[in-house]
């Protein structure tokens, strides 16, 4: 009962007729080629059935629920219980209809949004995340989203089982190593969150958000060409032997 993550998997609908998919990923460099394919290799031969894998949005470029059906059957497929969260390019997957998302949802997968799950001895808290002072050139309206995101993260954390501890899921990070600060970790640092996981990051800008021990919390970041497209181990009571460190 092993709790791993990854992020930014950026699936796409298979062309019916080539097989191949409708948004291939490796227009953003060769070391996207085949990557779902290398995903599915690594999730094989590292989650067990009874695991846990979060996956921190950015999951399928559908704009659709319906053309996004073949990559969640495709997960569904995978070992383990999956937990989702939406990404920024998660289209066919709006908070508004996120209860017709859980309807059409395969067996083994689950979504956080606006509340909690508990996996394997953890609560797992999460929301989309939103962009934070530090990254970009902020406006009002990213400061609009920030507040709403924040205000859902809390909610999911007031979900949690007091007893157990906390692993929160982001899509985006939560705060730069350049600014230091943000709602978000002051929120994580007051429920004494165990472990965080983000993506969301890619190439240079994957140095730019917070890894390992930030306080009394280790921050991953998961998103998958991060980390060589193989899940990341978050929490491992049975000490297995097939680690990933995020990078």
């Amino acid at each position: 009962m092993t709790i791993w993550a990854i992020a930014d998997i950026h699936a796409s609908r298979l062309d019916p007729g080539t097989r191949l998919p409708t948004k291939p990923m490796d227009i953003f460099g060769g070391h996207w080629l085949d990557h779902m394919e290398r995903l599915e290799q690594a999730w094989a031969e590292c989650v067990a059935p009874d695991d846990t894998v979060i996956i921190a949005g950015d999951i399928d470029w559908a704009l659709h629920l319906d053309d996004a059906a073949d990559t969640l059957q495709r997960l569904d497929r995978w070992s383990g219980s999956k937990i989702l969260i939406r990404g920024n390019h998660d289209y066919w997957w709006s908070s508004k209809a996120t209860n017709k998302v859980r309807r059409a949802l395969p067996p083994s997968l689950r979504t956080i949004h606006n509340d909690a799950v508990q996996a394997d001895g953890f609560n797992i808290c999460g929301t989309k995340g939103a962009s934070v002072p530090g990254g970009i050139e902020w406006t009002a309206e990213d400061a609009r989203l920030l507040d709403r995101e924040v205000q859902r993260l809390r909610r999911s954390i007031e979900a949690r089982d007091l007893e157990l501890p906390t692993i929160v899921a982001l899509h985006y990070p939560p705060f730069y190593r350049a600014g230091g600060t943000s709602p978000f970790r002051d929120l994580i640092e007051e429920v004494g969150a165990a472990f965080v996981v983000y993506g969301h990051l890619h190439a240079e800008a994957a140095t730019t958000g917070p890894l390992g021990l930030h306080g009394d919390t280790t921050y991953l970041l998961v998103a998958a060409d991060a980390v060589d497209f193989r899940p990341v181990l978050v929490a491992d009571p049975r000490g297995l032997e097939c680690r990933n460190d995020a990078r």
